[in-house]
């Protein structure tokens, strides 16, 4: 039972190393504790309201030698993490599954909130602007956070060759077909949804950009990809579904160049500090309706980083830029619409709660406990 699994692991942390001991408290929190585990494992035996009545615990020492346990322990907690993490990802596949084309015939091919603050072009004026040309400014807003344009110049006269970007959540491609073409890169897309990736896959060949963008399911905790393979990873509006942060920064951080790799990312966070009830009990439901982890503040993603082999950095709030009362405010009116409603209904219970948590949104930002965080994360190896 699990009561002995986790006494186990219990008397194993004692003779692991220190860095296993943390991996035994977010084990604990994960799971909500150790269900009085430990305060009914004594001598030898679990009792208690166990069920197991006096059922003797096994010699931990005939179990093997101390490196052997490290190893089994470790194992031990990878594989409950990745159990508990798999439900919330299935989720989130047939969340966006089954969303995307409603998405896609209201607002097109890109997937995230506009910006209509500073710009540098003079051609778009903030007043002026629809939905889809304040997406192609929010785009441009982070890729002048990730510094790409003078990269991507960069790579090409000391190493001849295109800048290599990975878009982790890339939805239906938009993202990854605006950054292969604006910087003549080559892009590689991940997201969890087979819908996502077919669909993107359908855009890039209509836009003749087949051969410089490559679309594919993955997670972005356990992506498979190579080492050292990227310039960038770019990732917009889609770490606020990631359940384990620092599992996350270490995956990007290996996918990147050392030499100068960098993550430019734009994710939706918490307010910093203590939430009022209200605000809590709102966010419990958007996590709840959105397949949303815990929600952190863009100060706990920026502490992060060190930790995962990134330079210090100081995380931006943009979300006095990006209009999020008229964004989630559109969202909810399109929901309502006969077409889209009857489609909502039609996927089922999750698709009202889509609808409905768009309500909730804008109320997290008009109260600014959500806020719209960026941050840029350079490699600490990497040299300016």
């Amino acid at each position: 039972g699990s009561c002995l699994l986790l006494a186990y692991v219990s008397e194993a942390q004692n003779l692991v190393a220190p860095s296993s001991a943390s991996l035994s408290a977010r084990l604990r929190s994960r799971t909500g504790g150790y269900g009085g585990a430990n305060s009914v494992y004594q001598r030898g035996r679990v009792g208690g309201n166990s069920g197991m009545g006096s059922a003797r615990m096994p010699n931990v020492k005939s179990l093997g030698s101390q490196s052997t346990l490290q190893n089994r322990y470790r194992r031990l907690i990878n594989q409950i993490a990745h159990a508990t993490e798999n439900p919330l990802f299935n989720n989130i596949a047939g969340f966006y599954d089954s969303l995307s084309a409603i998405w896609e015939r209201e607002y097109g091919e890109h997937m995230h909130h506009g910006w209509y603050g500073p710009s540098d072009s003079t051609e778009r004026s903030p007043d002026t602007m629809t939905v889809q040309e304040a997406q192609i400014a929010l785009m441009e807003q982070t890729a002048k956070l990730g510094d790409i344009q003078a990269l991507k110049e960069k790579i090409e006269k000391e190493e001849g060759r295109r800048i290599r970007i990975l878009d982790v959540g890339c939805g239906i491609g938009g993202a990854s077909r605006w950054l292969a073409k604006t910087f003549d890169a080559d892009v590689t897309g991940i997201t969890l949804s087979p819908n996502q990736v077919k669909r993107a896959k359908e855009l890039a060949s209509d836009a003749g950009l087949s051969e410089r963008t490559t679309f594919e399911v993955r997670n972005a905790l356990d992506s498979g990809l190579p080492d050292d393979e990227f310039d960038v990873v770019w990732s917009l509006e889609m770490a606020e579904h990631i359940p384990n942060r620092p599992k996350f920064l270490s995956e990007i951080h290996r996918m990147l160049k050392k030499k100068h790799g960098r993550l430019a990312m734009v994710t939706w966070c918490k307010k910093e500090g203590m939430l009022d009830i209200d605000e809590e009990i709102a966010l419990n439901y958007i996590s709840e309706w959105y397949n949303l982890p815990k929600w952190v503040s863009k100060e706990k993603w920026a502490s992060l980083g060190p930790d995962a082999g990134f330079s210090p950095t100081i995380p931006q709030d943009w979300s006095p830029y990006i209009r999020p009362l008229q964004f989630w405010g559109d969202i909810l009116k399109t929901s309502l619409l006969p077409q889209n409603l009857f489609g909502l209904l039609a996927i089922g219970e999750s698709g009202v709660k889509a609808g409905a948590a768009a309500a909730l949104m804008g109320y997290g930002f008009y109260k600014d406990f959500i806020v719209f965080g960026a941050l840029r994360m350079d490699v600490a190896e990497a040299k300016p």
